[in-house]
């Protein structure tokens, strides 16, 4: 049986005096979207670093679906609306992991990251062949230390379909200076950083995505 995938989906929206400017701008895209088959949910927030940013996760019954949309004529129309409110900029949209691969990707380990009030980001580049360690050390030291810490409400992490050397890791805090202020000033950080340092291809620049709510369908 296929397993469900996630996508998540960037969109770098010109700046706009209102957050009913950028709905209007998006809101013909995401009704061609939303009747996509197979698209099970869409949910949309924003970049905390940069608020003009919006960001899209989509829950697919499985990858087939989602490439068959983003192959479609449909997305076609999608591309061609979407553009006045890009300004020149590009949708990044092949970011896909599946439900399930391990229990860090379960259903309930992406329920625990979709009511967060700030979202973590961590695309994650490994060194070629070291997954398999990345992940041993994230059990071994990382899953203990979300899950005791009070300022973190769950996690969700797999490797991309795109490359699997690279995990899509989505972190639900309570807030943006939960993780930034007080996470990282403690030595469980550090220690999270020492378990998995040695897996990094590139250190990892994490970013946030508040805001986020269910805009059509269920999970």
């Amino acid at each position: 049986m296929s397993k469900q995938a996630l996508q998540l989906v960037i969109v770098p929206h010109r700046p706009a005096h209102t957050d009913g400017e950028i709905n209007a701008d998006l809101g013909p895209a995401l009704e061609i979207l939303q009747r996509a088959a197979g698209l099970k949910a869409i949910w949309r927030g924003k970049k905390f670093e940069d608020r003009y940013t919006q960001v899209i996760l989509l829950l697919w019954q499985d990858l087939a679906s989602s490439h068959a949309f983003f192959t479609s004529f449909e997305y076609e129309k999608f591309n061609k609306l979407v553009q006045p409110a890009l300004n020149g900029r590009t949708i990044e949209w092949q970011q896909h992991a599946l439900l399930g691969g391990s229990e860090l990707s379960n259903d309930a380990h992406l329920k625990s990251i979709l009511n967060a009030p700030a979202i973590e980001v961590a695309l994650t580049k490994v060194v070629e062949g070291g997954v398999a360690g990345y992940y041993k050390a994230f059990q071994e030291t990382v899953v203990a230390i979300l899950n005791e810490d009070p300022g973190c409400d769950g996690f969700f992490i797999a490797p991309k379909i795109e490359n699997p050397q690279d995990q899509l890791l989505l972190i639900n805090w309570k807030s943006v200076d939960a993780h930034h202020e007080d996470f990282e000033k403690k030595p469980t950080f550090n220690a999270c950083i020492d378990a998995l340092r040695d897996y990094y291809a590139v250190f990892v620049v994490p970013w946030h995505i508040v805001g986020l709510e269910l805009k059509w369908g269920r999970i």
